[in-house]
């Protein structure tokens, strides 16, 4: 089951870390209201290597980088992915829940505009949607209902793309986006969660999604893993290290035999909640 606007893509879209994201990123705050432990802070150093990395893998791997610089007013803006949602040539800015974040959208949205793209943005002051929140299939959308995207959000997504149906999925904290529960690992197959929230997203898709999927289930300790969150493009599937889930990695080695499997991390950036897809957009 392919469709010509999930998993090929020819460009990326990343944005370099600054200094803030250390001590104001927004997950700090949100783990301290919600009673869990803060990590140790981010090490910057270290924390540019691997984004590096990142951003060098991206290119390896055939993709025509776009590197945005840092805005030291904006902490989590390496985190591109939730500023927009991109499918073909058609972009959707979003509207953060944290009204620090939606000063990072003027700036994708000048990105997107002069890569040509068709550019549409969230207006509606009471809608909230987050890109972390939106799985696109292919064939449909299954979008989070949690703290960082609302229903106002999900209707604007469904209205922006009215050729995909969108399905909300019921998401509650700690879990704040729902590529954290669950992530396409190759057409027809996602990556799910062996935890509640992946137990719950898969029952809502079994039950009400158009398509039929496949579940790959993987290790979930909530914020310990994010091992359900990979980038498949391009006949390549990029996903954590063993280092960081050797069960995970075994997994996806015996599923996907014949695809080009790329271990990579962010490590330094999971002390502020990020998985490899926060830190890039993909385009066509």
């Amino acid at each position: 089951m392919s469709s010509p606007n999930f998993g090929t893509y020819k460009r990326a879209i990343v944005r370099q870390i600054p200094d803030s994201i250390r001590d104001h990123s927004e997950a700090h705050e949100d783990r301290g209201f919600q009673g869990l432990p803060i990590y140790a802070p981010i090490n910057l150093e270290k924390a540019r290597q691997e984004h590096e990395v990142y951003t060098q893998t991206l290119r390896d791997l055939g993709l025509e980088v776009t590197v945005v610089p840092a805005d030291e007013s904006t902490p989590d803006c390496p985190f591109v992915e939730d500023i927009c949602v991109v499918v073909g040539n058609k972009a959707l800015l979003t509207r953060p829940q944290g009204a620090a974040r939606r000063k990072e959208v003027d700036t994708i949205e000048k990105v997107l505009t002069d890569l040509g793209l068709e550019v549409h943005r969230i207006r509606n002051k009471r809608a909230t949607l987050e890109g972390g929140d939106v799985v696109f299939t292919g064939h449909e959308f299954f979008v989070g209902d949690s703290a960082c995207s609302n229903p106002k959000g999900h209707k604007i997504l469904a209205e922006t793309f009215p050729e995909y149906p969108v399905l909300a999925i019921p998401l509650d904290p700690p879990k704040f986006h729902l590529k954290g529960a669950i992530c396409m690992a190759a057409p027809g197959v996602m990556a799910v969660g062996e935890s509640k929230w992946g137990v719950r997203a898969w029952k809502k898709i079994q039950k009400h999604a158009k398509f039929t999927y496949e579940p790959l289930w993987l290790p979930d300790k909530v914020f310990a893993d994010h091992t359900c969150d990979v980038i498949f493009f391009n006949g390549n599937l990029v996903h954590c290290k063993s280092q960081e889930g050797a069960e995970s990695v075994k997994r996806f080695a015996e599923r996907f035999p014949d695809v080009n499997r790329v271990e990579l991390t962010i490590g330094e950036l999971k002390k502020v909640d990020a998985g490899l897809t926060c830190c890039s957009v993909l385009l066509p």
